[in-house]
Formats: structure tokens, sequence, C-alpha cells
């Protein structure tokens, strides 16, 4: 895998820098849209496909993002308010952003299992299992760079 192609990506993710609601939620989508362009390119450098694999695969990969994008809106939104004033979270909201969060991975655990039947229809068992590999690895370093940005509850 490139690290160094997500390292531009990593920094555009300016998710939680100060600003008015509506700006930041523009720079999330836009963001989302350059490390989903970066995503793919990672993705086809590192899965080895035949061009009857890749006819295949690629419009799946993209129904397969658009299937789990939106599952992240009400968890963006929540850390997007937080991160305004990290201080005055009260108890009650508290306890809603771990509940999202948690809804968030459930949903997204679900959905990735919901696919791995339509991927492996299209590719075999090992390419799918690589394919997942990536995805996973190209999360984690996601993953890492948004929860410096976020604040630790007070």
């Amino acid at each position: 895998m490139h690290p160094c192609r997500l390292t531009p990506t990593i920094i555009l993710l300016g998710l939680l820098t100060a600003g008015a609601a509506a700006q930041e939620r523009a720079r999330v989508e836009l963001n989302r849209q350059i490390i989903l362009t970066q995503r793919q390119m990672i993705i086809r450098d590192n899965l080895t496909l035949t061009e009857a694999e890749a006819a295949a695969f690629w419009p799946l990969y993209r129904e397969y993002h658009a299937a789990i994008e939106p599952l992240g809106n009400p968890l963006v939104d929540r850390l997007l308010k937080f991160a305004q004033s990290p201080a005055t979270l009260s108890e009650l909201q508290a306890g809603q952003l771990l509940d999202e969060w948690l809804d968030f991975e459930e949903a997204l655990l679900a959905t990735r299992r919901q696919w791995v039947a339509r991927f492996r229809a299209v590719l075999p068992a090992s390419k799918v299992t690589r394919f997942y590999q990536l995805e996973n690895k190209l999360d984690a370093v996601l993953r890492e760079d948004v929860s410096r940005k976020i604040p630790l509850v007070p």
C-alpha cells in the first residue's frame, strides 16, 4: 500500500476546525469525496484484478460505498456540534454521542457483512479478503487522524 498517497487526504481532512456548522458540513462532504477517490486509487493499486473481475468489481464497489457513506451522517453531525463547544457537553449529550457511535459501528459491520456475498460472487475469496483488509487499513489511518482532532469528553 502507498500511504504517502493518503497523506494529502488526511491533511485535507480538517474535519473539526472552527467555523460555521454549514461550512463544516460542506467541508466534510468535500473531504469524503476526496477520500473516496483516494481510496479507489489505493484499492486499484493494491488489488490485482483481471479485466473481467474489474468490470464486475468497480460498479459494485461504488454501490458499496454509496451504502456505507450515509451511515456516518448522524455521527458526523453530532461530532461537529461537539467540537464547537466540548466544554458544554451535557450528560445526556455525552450518552447520545456514545449511542450514536455504537449505532454507527453496528450498522457499518452489518452492511459490510451483507456485501461480502456480493463481492464473493464476482471475485475469488482471497481477493475479497484482501479488499476488506485494504478497506480496514484505510479506515484505521483515517480514524487515527480524526481521533486526534476530536477532543475528549470533559
